[in-house]
């Protein structure tokens, strides 16, 4: 077990390792692709290279779910099996763009990333499509559910856009974190949570009662079932967890403070095995991150999925 890993998240390993362990599931891979990144947010528009520190940040963040396990079955399109997924433009909003049959490899997820300006108020959002797919039955499957049954989660990939408009910080130290500017990595592992179904998967709505989050790796976590915000797409503004031992907002709720770092919390992980997502050790980097308090801003999210309930 990675010496980095998080008592609080090694102790719901612990927990949930019986049922959760499966001999024919994988570590899920999470596949960045820029081909729509055409307002250089990751890219040196004048000379077509990588932005080295924000690509870095963006690989760091999918680093947080490399804990992440499942046995997701390819998506290849043959003969009359076909698939297609319309999702935003990342790299221009104001656009749709359709995929016509992406190879999407086993336990691989693919998000298309960007950045663009746009009202100061959202930090960004993400989502994953509206897909549609005809063929086989175990080819649909696949398309939509990536082979999972009823209570699990499995999806093809997704989108992710970033606001341009503002002053982000890209580093991975928190130390060099300041009040007027949002934290990048932050923003960046909220976003691919709810990619990975955190407030879209129908399997999270299966646990919403009146308001409230009822799966028992949640309720074993926070120890009563767990208020959500006005859409069910987050816990409720303000809940609190902690992160290796120390108390900290969690980050899937609505909103993140400028100048500070938040990462999954344990109770985020527990909202993740909720919806179906198998846990194993979950290696946190060696950094200490420093957080401090001050006015929120807004994290919103887009989803949709063809024939799932959070698209609407």
């Amino acid at each position: 077990m990675n010496n980095g890993l998080s008592a609080s998240i090694q102790r719901l390993v612990i927990g949930l390792v019986a049922a959760l362990v499966s001999s024919n599931v994988a570590a899920v891979s999470i596949n960045f692709d820029y081909q729509f990144d055409t307002s250089g947010f990751f890219t040196n528009l004048n000379t077509g290279e990588a932005i080295t520190e924000r690509r870095q940040a963006l690989d760091l963040a999918a680093s947080y779910y490399e804990g992440f396990t499942d046995n997701l079955t390819t998506i290849q399109s043959h003969n009359s099996n076909t698939w297609s997924v319309s999702i935003t433009n990342p790299g221009n909003i104001s656009q749709q763009v359709t995929l016509v049959d992406e190879t999407i490899n086993q336990d691989t997820i693919k998000i298309f990333v960007g950045g663009s300006s746009s009202y100061p108020g959202v930090l960004g959002f993400a989502g994953t499509g509206s897909v549609s797919a005809s063929g086989t039955a175990e080819f649909t499957n696949s398309v939509i559910n990536r082979g999972q049954g009823s209570g699990d989660y499995g999806i093809w990939g997704g989108y992710a856009w970033f606001n341009a408009v503002h002053d982000w910080s890209f580093s991975t130290d928190a130390n060099d974190l300041t009040s007027s500017s949002p934290d990048f990595l932050t923003t960046a592992i909220h976003e691919i949570g709810h990619i990975l179904g955190f407030g879209t998967a129908d399997s999270w709505f299966s646990n919403i009662e009146n308001g409230f989050f009822t799966g028992s790796n949640s309720i074993a976590s926070f120890g009563d079932a767990i208020p959500v915000d006005p859409f069910s797409s987050h816990w409720a503004e303000g809940t609190m967890s902690t992160v290796d031992g120390l108390v900290q907002e969690t980050l899937m709720d609505p909103s993140t403070p400028y100048g500070t770092r938040q990462l999954l919390t344990e109770l985020d992980y527990a909202g993740f095995a909720d919806i179906g997502w198998q846990l194993t050790a979950v290696p946190l980097p060696a950094s200490i991150w420093l957080f401090s308090l001050v006015i929120p801003l807004l994290r919103f999210r887009n989803v949709s999925l063809t024939n799932h309930r959070d698209k609407q």
